[in-house]
Parts: structure tokens; sequence; C-alpha cells
């Protein structure tokens, strides 16, 4: 269409150059100058139509343009969306893919595991079938042992009856109090001298002392001690054993019992004047709970040389009153 437009320029052009020639020539004659400007004048008239009409299709292939313009920009914009969902599409299609590959290789494990498990429930199968064959041996055996268990039922009866004899036996033993297991034993004692009374050490002595024992039967219990004695004269410090014997012990109300310690008496003031001592006694005991007890004894006290004094032993008359301590698993007293 350009181009056509560019023809009919080039013609009106040509056209003008033309009658300009016509008439600066001064051979030709007016009428027939006449004649050709009238129909130029013609061609140009037609020229301007053609070119209205050019102009006018001109317009029309504009707005065509124009239309097929916003149309191509539409179906580009269009393009463009279904370029993005086909790549969405492949996107998820290789995703697809991924997840149909990781099923069909989760198919493939479980069908190994189904045929495993299958065979092992054929295995399961032949060992029921042998278990039941065996269930019925046993069957079998039981009806063989039921007579045997009719006779031993006779049996049992009789150990079940001694059983509970021993039983009672048993419980009852237990709930006597026990007999063995460590004692403290903490008292406190004075006495006065007997015989000749040199004033420094043998007219009185007031003391205390702690026995370490152990209860070893009903009867006996046996120990060490340590105490300390102050005579008129100065301090001792009696190391010793000691040791306790009870003829009816731990009965109800007061038991009678034995009392023997003996050991060495050292001498703060005078080291050199270590000296032996004894003292027996004889006391009553009295329960005051299952781990205490109060005991209460009257006996003699022996000392060999005493500091500054020529007699070879001094002796005194001592009242004592103790309390016994049994440990965690100590013996237990009757009240």
């Amino acid at each position: 269409m350009k181009r056509h437009f560019i023809n009919i320029i080039l013609r009106a052009i040509l056209l003008g150059m033309a009658a300009v020639t016509m008439l600066l020539s001064p051979s030709c004659k007016s009428n027939e100058l006449k004649d050709q400007i009238l129909v130029l004048t013609q061609q140009r008239v037609l020229m301007a139509n053609e070119r209205d009409s050019l102009f006018r299709l001109l317009e029309a292939r504009q707005v065509e343009y124009d239309t097929l313009t916003a149309s191509y920009n539409a179906l580009s914009e269009s393009n463009r969306e279904l370029l993005q969902r086909i790549r969405n599409l492949q996107a998820g299609y290789s995703a697809r893919g991924a997840q149909i590959k990781k099923a069909e290789s989760e198919k493939v494990e479980l069908n190994g595991i189904i045929a495993s498990q299958a065979r092992k429930n054929d295995s399961l199968v032949s060992e029921i079938s042998d278990r039941e064959d065996r269930i019925a041996v046993l069957n079998q055996v039981i009806e063989s042992k039921k007579a045997e268990n009719s006779d031993l039922a006779e049996v049992i009866r009789k150990k079940d009856s001694r059983i509970e004899a021993d039983s009672l036996k048993e419980v009852a033993r237990l709930r006597q109090p026990k007999e063995n297991g460590f004692v403290n034993i903490f008292g406190f004692s004075g006495g006065f001298g007997l015989g000749a009374r040199v004033p420094e050490y043998n007219a009185r002595v007031i003391g205390f002392d702690n026995i370490f024992g152990y209860q070893v039967d009903r009867h006996f219990l046996g120990g060490v001690g340590i105490g300390l004695r102050a005579y008129n004269g100065g301090l001792g410090i009696p190391l010793f054993l000691g040791f306790r014997y009870s003829p009816v012990p731990r009965s109800t109300g007061l038991n009678p019992f034995i009392a023997a310690d003996g050991g060495l008496e050292f001498f703060p003031e005078s080291m050199k004047n270590t000296s032996i001592f004894i003292q027996p006694a004889l006391g009553l005991q009295k329960a005051l709970g299952p781990k205490t007890s109060l005991k209460i004894s009257v006996g003699s006290l022996t000392v060999g040389k005493m500091p500054n004094s020529n007699k070879s032993r001094a002796t005194f008359l001592t009242v004592k009153g103790a309390v016994s301590f049994s440990g965690k698993n100590g013996p237990l007293f009757r009240q």
C-alpha cells in the first residue's frame, strides 16, 4: 500500500512538471494549452479523490494495525502465561515422575517384604503343624501324669502341713527379741575408800565410763571401756575390758546381772605410776524400751599402787548407775 501511494505522488509530480514545461514552451497554442490544463485539472481532481481514498484506506489500515498490535500484545501476554503454566506443569511432571519412581521403588521393596513374610508364614504353618503334633503327644503325657498327681496330692498335703507348722515355729522364733548385737553402756559411779585412807587418793572416787560392747547371746556381753575417775588426790583414766553375765536375761521386771571390769589406769600427774585395777559388781537391770535398759550395781574397785602412796593397792566400795543402748541391729530388751 505504501508503494502504491508513492507511485501516485510521483505521477502528480510528473504531471506538474509537464504542465510547467508546456506553459514555458512558446510553440504551444493557447487552445491546446487550455485543453491540456483542463485535462490536467481533471486528473488532479481524480488524483485528489484517489488520495483521499488512500488516506481513508490508510486510516482503516491503521485501525486494523492498532487492533492487530493490541491483539498481538494480548496474545504475547497469554503466551507468556501459557509458557509459565507449561514450565509449572513440567516441574510438576518432574516431581510427579520422582514420586512415581519412589513409589515404584517402595512397591518393589514391599513386594520383597511380602514375599519374605509369605515364606515366614509357610515356615510358621509348618512349625504350627509340628507343634500341634507335639501338643497331642503332651496331652497324652498329661493324661498319664494326672494319675500320678492324685498320689502326689496326698504327699504334697502332708508336706504343706509340715511347712505350715515349721512356718509357725519360725514366726514364733522371729517374734522373740533379738539376742545378739552391739550395745553401748554409759555409766556414772561413786564410792569411798576402805581400810587406811591416804588423803591423796584413797578417800573417795567419782567417775564415769563407757563400754563399747557386744551381746554374744542371751546371757553374756563383753566389750572395751574407757572413762575418767576423779579421786580426792587427782585424776585417773581407766582403759579396761568389761564383761556382763545375766543368769535370767531379758525377763519382765528386774533382772540380776554380774559385772566384771578390769584393765589399766593411767594417772596424768604421774604416768610412771600406771596401775592395774579390777572392779567386780552385782546389780539389777530394767528394760526402759526395746533398745534401752537401766542398770544399778554395787561392787568394789581395787586399784594397784596409787601416786604418792606407800600402799600396794587401794580399795573402794562403789555404787554405779548405767544406761544401755542397743545399736540399730542390736539386741532387743523385754519390757
